[in-house]
């Protein structure tokens, strides 16, 4: 019985533990500069909006991969999976 309390014990913490990385990995959310970009998301802003900036860039990490949220300076907002793929425009 005693060694069931043990196992259990052990169980509960390594779910706690695991449920914290996982929650510090999707709150991994920051603003990075442009240059990080992925070159295809930066080409794309290049070609499709020459007359406008990048204000800003957040990368949204996920656990299995990330998403970029490009906001130009005439207030669109573009988002990319990990490879530069343009996946949502927001106006």
């Amino acid at each position: 019985m005693k060694k069931y309390k043990i196992i259990l014990v052990t169980i509960i913490g390594l779910v706690i533990v695991g449920m914290a990385i996982a929650f510090e990995v999707l709150d991994n959310d920051k603003v990075i500069p442009a240059a990080q970009l992925p070159l295809a998301a930066k080409n794309y802003v290049e070609q499709n909006y020459p007359g406008s900036s990048i204000a800003y860039v957040k990368k949204e990490n996920d656990i299995i991969y990330s998403t970029y949220k490009v906001r130009l300076d005439n207030g669109l907002e573009l988002e990319f999976d990990n490879d530069g793929l343009l996946t949502d425009i927001d106006d």
